[in-house]
């Protein structure tokens, strides 16, 4: 999904980044010349009319996984595929969809999660390039 109005979506991607930021900790991690962010926040820190124009539904019991990627001062386009797990070792799948705006590639999925647990996420990054995947994993607790 390519978006024209770089202004606007620069200021909801700002957005996201802070919410992001301030719900879960924004982290980060390296891997060759890649940075890699990503973070994991309620869908109800995302405002309704940026929900409504991503597709992105807002409820207590849904969570938005967001990753993004950088080489250098670029963002890097790259493949995402991942699933969380349960205390349970239950597993939902994740599916990412790719954001793009001039200055960033975001990559967000939606996750509902029913209960308190603590989940784990287990993602796999792959690069458009001859460097070798990168397996990302992190956990959350949620209330």
């Amino acid at each position: 999904m390519v978006f024209k109005n770089a202004a606007y979506w620069q200021l909801v991607i700002l957005y996201l980044a802070l919410a992001c930021s301030y719900a879960s900790g924004d982290q980060s991690v390296k891997t060759g010349p890649y940075e890699i962010h990503y973070t994991a926040f309620s869908s109800m820190l995302v405002p309704a009319d940026t929900a409504s124009t991503l597709g992105i539904t807002r409820a207590e019991n849904r969570i938005l996984i967001n990753v993004s990627v950088r080489k250098g001062d670029e963002p890097a386009a790259v493949e995402v595929q991942g699933h969380a797990l349960t205390v349970l070792n239950q597993t939902q799948p994740l599916t990412f969809t790719e954001i793009t705006e001039q200055t960033a590639i975001y990559y967000l999925a939606e996750l509902i999660n029913h209960e308190r647990d603590w989940l784990r996420f287990k993602i796999n990054i792959q690069f458009h390039s001859d460097h070798p995947p990168y397996a990302l994993e992190f956990s959350r607790q949620y209330y």
